[in-house]
């Protein structure tokens, strides 16, 4: 038997059909001659024959407004360019909508001015004012920057389909090249960094399985979002570039997936490019309350399964979580764990911190277990989490039914007017589509419920569009493991360049290896199952100087409590020893956080971002995953190594102060910044205008522009209202003036003068005039 009759016999002894991978039935006569039965098979005398295709040859080429359709001999390529510079690629018939996750037909509109014409060698070609593309004869497509360098080539897909089926199924795979120095971005497990190996995207299964990669390069950057309901495979290698005289191996991209044709999207440009041509197609970013944000809170529902809050009636009216936020102690005014309701009967109690979706502990009543049984003996997650199929199971609403989400919804707003403004969905399974469905059911009626209040809302899945109605609640580190540390950083990361701002992990967990202590289920991604009890992480005890710690453990959680109140949000750790200081410090810089919610919800773009935000080209700071950016203006280093007082960090271009220094340090280069036990090192970028909450209001920090840095420059957009009204966004300058005084205006906007310039018409406060010449390499 050669290889080609042993892999056609299995393939025909599995039974593969046009959905790919299902299992058959084996014939008796397969199984005792498998060479004869396999062939037999192939020729029609038995299970249906899967026949494997490749486009073939070009044949035709019919333009259209913003692309046109390119036909082969046995398929065809639909090419489009919206109006926004995105890229349609979709194969054999695939159109752009519908669409579960795009917003309509306004973000597809076409660009008229593109039109796809032949070229050399018997293929076609397109430029537009964002990027190029060439198709060659064989459906060999290339993807390249407007000045013609390639950053993509996508061998001609392949797909497997029984022979009778409809056109359009069976299992595709899609080959994409980068260039050598490439590296994959994207929402992994370990951070946003994607690895060699294989990632899961789409399906119904829980966890980080965005179908969006961000690739950087030096010729450029581009994103790549599959568009697909059904389950696929991410296969990645990371290019490698040649020592010497050796060869460059390119990097390779392999999706693998099932249940159609290839519909996949690109957006070339800059970082900020991608993220507003992401937001242009499936929705910026809902900013979330402005309480949510650096203000005083606010108690969240955790909803478990599929179901509404029917489902979990019975908790939802105790089993509430207080606070919300970015790190603050359990009273603090931005986050904290929170404290959950206690005495719920006799011997009852829930899980302090959700974590990820943390599951509810024993204690229900007289002592009965909300997992082990509620209402007749079933556990919530049978009851109404469904499986890992499509069907979510029984007791889950049909989410994708109109009347379904209405009335849904409406219970929603019962327990929203009860004053439980605040939701977290844990993942049972349901799948992007439906998860979709109950977020824009729970949007909308709590929007239309409450017209002067943004929904809050946070998942534990992740998925194409979910930005458009909430965040999303990622798992929390385990207690005192420093390795977390930069792996919730990147995770947060991921997210952002995938297009979810609103993102952070959940509280802390026991350090136990995901078992509960009573031997509970291993914990899954994204949600702490049941039996696993999480609690805050204490740190009491711990002095808040620079004397040397006792207990490792408690200066974890000291520099945790420090990470999570730079996080969008996060779970932060019960107890901290800064914790009353840690909720002023949130709320001191609430403005800022306010105005990066809103400028995201304008243009799209991460509040959290890469060093290498403002500069993908400069590879030095490709391997900064322990520190970044918030916003343009400040960039932020934890401590993630225990007993360090000081660290290095690779600063961007520029000049930078230390906001509590306000010592300055030289971009480009890496330097040792102090990092005591009492604070995690901040810098801000010389001239930045930042917003600020004093006791008298809204107050502008301007950090001294320097002669080698130029003119400053910076945004506030205020939340008075905290509702829906169109934002206002003041835009300010700082540079130096003659007499070497700091100047700052206001550009544009109501009370601007002729020349586009006034005074700033806020308090302004200048820092960093005292500061000495700055500093260099460490």
């Amino acid at each position: 038997m050669i290889a080609r009759d042993l892999v056609r016999w299995l393939t025909a002894a599995r039974g593969d059909d046009a959905g790919g991978g299902r299992s058959g039935a084996l014939s008796p006569g397969v199984a005792r001659r498998p060479v004869r039965g396999g062939r037999a098979a192939w020729r029609g005398g038995g299970v249906a024959p899967v026949r494997a295709r490749v486009p073939g040859v070009l044949t035709e080429l019919e333009p259209a407004p913003g692309g046109g359709l390119v036909r082969f001999a046995r398929s065809e390529l639909y090419v489009r360019v919206t109006v926004r510079g995105a890229l349609f690629l979709g194969w054999d018939g695939a159109a752009p909508l519908p669409s579960y996750a795009l917003t309509g037909a306004e973000a597809v509109a076409p660009d008229e001015r593109v039109v796809l014409e032949p070229d050399t060698e018997g293929g076609v070609r397109l430029v537009s004012e964002r990027l190029g593309l060439t198709v060659a004869r064989d459906g060999t497509v290339e993807v390249r920057t407007p000045g013609g360098v390639m950053l993509r080539r996508q061998a001609p897909p392949r797909w497997w389909e029984a022979a009778g089926s409809v056109r359009g199924g069976g299992r595709w795979v899609s080959r994409a090249e980068v260039a050598a120095d490439a590296v994959f971005l994207g929402a992994g497990r370990d951070g946003a960094v994607l690895a060699e190996g294989a990632y899961t995207v789409g399906g119904v299964r829980p966890g980080l399985r965005m179908p969006v990669q961000v690739v950087q390069a030096d010729a450029g950057c581009h994103l790549v979002f599959h568009d697909a309901e059904e389950e696929g495979e991410w296969l990645l290698r990371p290019g490698r570039e040649g020592a010497g005289s050796g060869h460059d191996r390119a990097g390779v991209a392999e999706l693998r997936m099932s249940g159609g044709p290839v519909r996949s999207w690109v957006v070339v440009g800059s970082p900020q490019r991608l993220a507003y041509g992401w937001a242009s197609l499936t929705g910026a970013p809902v900013p979330p309350p402005g309480d949510a944000l650096g203000g005083a809170g606010r108690e969240l529902v955790v909803v478990r399964g599929g179901g509404g809050p029917g489902a979990v009636e019975g908790c939802l009216t105790t089993g509430r979580r207080r606070g919300f936020g970015g790190g603050a102690g359990p009273r603090g005014r931005f986050g904290g764990s929170g404290e959950v309701t206690r005495g719920l009967g006799a011997g009852a109690g829930l899980t302090r911190g959700f974590g990820a979706g943390a599951g509810l502990t024993r204690g229900f009543g007289a002592g009965a277990g909300l997992t082990r049984g509620f209402g007749a003996g079933a556990g919530l997650a049978r009851r109404f989490g469904g499986g890992a199929g499509r069907d979510a199971g029984a007791g889950v609403p049909e989410w994708t039914d109109s009347e379904v989400r209405a009335r849904e919804g409406e219970r929603y707003v019962a327990f929203a007017g009860q004053g439980r403004h605040g939701f977290v969905h844990s993942f049972e399974g349901m799948g992007g589509v439906l998860e979709l469905c109950r977020a824009r059911a729970v949007f909308n009626s709590l929007r239309g419920a409450f017209p002067g209040e943004r929904p809050l809302q946070l998942a534990v899945g992740v998925w194409a569009g979910q930005q458009r109605y909430g965040g999303v609640c990622l798992p929390g580190p385990e207690a005192g493991d420093w390795a977390e540390l930069p792996r919730a950083v990147g995770r947060v990361l991921g997210l952002g360049l995938c297009g979810v701002p609103f993102c952070g992990p959940g509280v802390p967990g026991t350090g136990d290896g995901g078992r509960g202590a009573r031997g509970g289920e291993a914990r899954t991604p994204g949600v702490r199952t049941p039996g696993v009890r999480t609690r805050g992480v204490r740190a009491s005890g711990v002095r808040r100087s620079e004397g040397s710690l006792s207990d490792e453990g408690a200066e974890w959680a000291v520099r945790w409590e420090q990470l999570a109140r730079w996080l969008p949000w996060s779970g932060g750790a019960e107890g901290g020893s800064a914790g009353g200081a840690a909720s002023g410090e949130r709320e001191r810089w609430g403005p800022y956080w306010t105005t990066l919610a809103r400028h995201a919800g304008l243009w799209g773009g991460p509040w959290v971002r890469p060093v290498w935000w403002f500069t993908p080209e400069d590879r030095a700071l490709r391997g900064v995953g322990d520190a970044f950016l918030v916003g343009e203006a400040l960039l932020v280093a934890p401590v993630c190594e225990p007993g360090v007082r000081s660290r290095r960090v690779r600063l961007p271009k520029g000049q930078w102060y230390d906001t509590a220094t306000e010592v300055v340090y030289e971009g480009e280069r890496t330097v040792e910044v102090a990092a005591p036990l009492d604070r995690v090192p901040v810098l801000v970028r010389a001239g930045a205008v930042v917003p600020v909450r004093e006791a008298g209001g809204t107050v502008l920090d301007v950090w001294a522009p320097l002669a080698e840095s130029g003119p400053g420059a910076g945004l506030y957009i205020p939340d008075e209202e905290g509702g829906w009204s169109p934002p206002l966004v003041e835009r300010y300058t700082s540079r130096l003036g003659a007499d070497g005084e700091v100047v700052v205006e206001r550009s544009g906007g109501p009370g601007a003068g002729p020349g586009g310039a006034s005074a700033a018409g806020r308090p302004v406060r200048v820092r960093g005039l005292g500061a000495a010449e700055a500093v260099g390499p460490a």
